[in-house]
Formats: structure tokens, sequence, C-alpha cells
């Protein structure tokens, strides 16, 4: 019996090829940088579906109060993560461009000439190595970081000689563009003992070098042959559903109105019987009447012509 397709929920269908570790992993973890909302565009939401369990880290507070409601079986941490433990100034992008959220006061005033606003604002800084840190080594089975241009950083902050997750996805091109920026921070990975798997056009895959396996499952990108769905078709499907159902209360409505219409219209009749009836007894009554008073008349006529003349009787 075929399973039920796989739900994508990620922007670039990183979570189809990570599906691919259900079999070995149905119960994994996972850490993920730079998180964003819970489901929208979301690369472990699909995972987590599947009984995945990790730790989101979000440094936007909006964005970590959705994930802390909708990922309960998750932990979230509302901070960023770079090189060392402290603080750093973020730059909030508008809603409408959430996920260009970053470090860069650079970037942050490109994209106010393009006439965005970016707010800033101080954030906690913690490692990647202090996330890792909380499970055994190599007990963590993907760790994802998207964070808009800090991913040396991110890296840096990580000792993957002595934490040995089995894969690493990475946001490998510049903000918006498809221009790669693994140049910078990709050495960390390889001298690590990673390999990269795969480049879907803008993540690359790191798998370690001693999981083969592995290796071979994230080679090939996201495919018809892995049985998968966009979320949206789900959505779509849903608003389909509830607009059948629109359909048919609407289509109830008409018919009970339509009922009343045609009770209104026997009403109305009922009522204009009565009323010619009322005015058939009012007029019938008005004979009676009128019948009943020459009737007086009539007898009172007759009783004065039999009335007895006493006028010349003795005394």
């Amino acid at each position: 019996m075929t399973p039920p397709p796989f739900v994508s929920y990620a922007q670039n269908l990183e979570d189809v090829v990570l599906s691919r570790l259900l079999t070995a992993a149905p119960h994994g973890r996972f850490i993920d940088v730079g998180a964003g909302h819970p489901v929208h565009g979301n690369v472990m939401h699909g995972l987590y579906m599947h009984g995945w369990r990790g730790i989101n880290v979000e440094p936007m507070p909006v964005e970590a109060e959705l994930l802390r409601a909708m990922r309960p079986h998750d932990e979230t941490i509302q901070a960023a993560v770079g090189a060392a433990t402290g603080s750093i100034t973020l730059f909030e992008a508008p809603p409408e461009n959430r996920g260009a959220t970053t470090s860069s006061a650079e970037l942050a005033d490109r994209y106010h000439a393009q006439g965005q606003q970016f707010v800033a604002f101080e954030s906690p800084l913690i490692t990647l190595s202090s996330l890792l840190a909380r499970f055994q080594p190599g007990s963590v089975h993907v760790v994802k970081i998207d964070v808009e241009g800090m991913e040396h950083d991110v890296l840096a902050g990580a000792d993957l000689h002595q934490h040995r997750p089995w894969v690493l996805v990475i946001e490998a091109t510049e903000p918006n563009s498809t221009t790669t920026s693994a140049h910078r921070w990709e050495h960390l990975v390889l001298e690590a003992g990673y390999q990269c798997t795969l480049f879907d056009g803008l993540n690359r895959f790191y798998v370690r070098a001693d999981l083969i396996d592995v290796a071979s499952l994230l080679s090939v990108p996201a495919n018809v042959f892995d049985n998968w769905v966009p979320a949206l078709a789900l959505d779509l499907a849903e608003a389909q559903r509830a607009f059948g159902d629109l359909q048919q209360y609407v289509a109830a409505l008409l018919r009970e109105m339509a009922t009343l219409q045609a009770s209104h219209r026997d009403a109305e009749e009922y009522a204009r019987s009565l009323l010619a009836s009322n005015e058939l007894l009012q007029a019938s009554a008005a004979e009676s009447a009128t019948y009943a008073s020459s009737l007086e008349q009539e007898l009172a006529k007759q009783r004065a012509a039999h009335s007895p003349d006493t006028s010349g009787s003795c005394r």
C-alpha cells in the first residue's frame, strides 16, 4: 500500500529531500537556526509533523511566539546564533519581507534605499556549539542554517569535530540573489569531515563523510519519485471543500427562504379570505339588523291595530 504523500512546507523543497531520512530516523532530532514562521516556508515543519523534534532558534519576537504556540513539542529560543555569546544588533525587516532580517547594516541600508523600512533591535547571541552540547554527539540528524549572511559566524561558533550532526543544510547564496556565498564559510564544514552532496540552487546539503548511505539519499533534488505534495495544494483543497460547504449552506438558506415566502403568500391569502368573510359577516349583520328593525316596526303597528278602544267606557 502506497503511503500518503509527504506534505512540503519549505520554500525550495528542502524538506522533501530531508524526508528521505524518515526511514532511517523516524524520530529524528534537529536544530533550526533562523527558523522563521513555524509553518509557512518552514524547512522542518513537515518533518515535525512526522514525529521529529528539535530546537528552533529565532531572534524575531513575533515569530518566536508563533513557534512556541504552533510547535509545542519543540523548544524555541529567541536569540541569534554567532561565533560567541553576548548580544548583537539586528535589523528587523518589514512584514512583507520578514525573511530579510539581517545583522548587516549595509544590507539593511540597501533595502532601505529600495523603500523598505528596517528597524534596529538588540538580540541575545548564543553559539551553535552550546545548542549541540545539549544532545549526545552524533544524535542530531539535521542542522539547518538560514541567517542572511551570518553563516560564517554561526559555523565559527560550532565545534563540528566534537558535535557530529548527520546533515547540515546551509543557505548558500547572497540574500535574494543567485550569487553563491559558500566560499566564505564552506572550508569550516569540509575541514570538519563533511561532504557536499547537493546544491539545490539555494542551499548546500552537507553529510558526514562516514554516512555513505545518507549521502546517497541526499544527492539528488526533490523529484516526482519522492511522493510529495505542496502544502498549498492541501490548503486549496480545503478551501474548495469549505466553498462547497458554503454553497450547500446558501442553497439551504435559499430553499428555506422560498418556503417562508410561500408560507407568507399562503398567510396573506388566508388573511384576505378572513377579511372577505368578515366583510360578508358585517354585511349580513347589517341586513339582519335592518330586517329586525322592520320586524319591530311591523310588530308595533300590529299591536297598535289590535289595542281595545277604552275612550267610551263607563266607570
